[in-house]
């Protein structure tokens, strides 16, 4: 599973001195994977304490940025705990779900990048057999 971590990466100046960034997915560095594919949505979304969102599917590149919250995400047969700060990647037609843990849930900013047709809702609803989360340091 592809998290990267906003402490963890690089960061440097930009635009002249004026701008500092830390960039979770550098210029350029996704540029032949997505080719042919359109920014289809940039969305904030929250979990409530104890709800999943139900397991789907699409045709997109979808990353979802934790705000709050330490949810697990499954992407097939993977699943991790997440944390503020951190970037997942979701590959193209890959099964994913999250979910919020303890009693704060979870709040979060999703973008996907699209090669499907526009249609709703969007997503195609699917099976996923839970799997052993991975707890990672923070």
């Amino acid at each position: 599973m592809d998290i990267r971590n906003e402490k963890t990466a690089k960061a440097f100046v930009e635009h002249e001195g004026t701008v500092k960034v830390t960039s979770l997915v550098p210029k350029f560095t996704m540029r032949e994977e997505t080719a042919g594919g359109f920014l289809e949505l940039v969305d904030h979304f929250e979990i409530g304490p104890g709800e999943k969102v139900a397991p789907h599917y699409h045709d997109t590149h979808e990353f979802y940025y934790i705000l709050e919250g330490d949810p697990v995400v499954q992407i097939e047969s993977e699943a991790h705990r997440v944390y503020p700060g951190e970037l997942v990647h979701i590959p193209r037609n890959a099964r994913h779900t999250i979910w919020a843990t303890g009693d704060r849930g979870m709040k979060g900013l999703c973008f996907a990048i699209s090669y499907q047709e526009p249609y709703d809702p969007g997503y195609i609803p699917c099976e996923l057999p839970e799997v052993a989360v991975t707890e990672r340091n923070r």
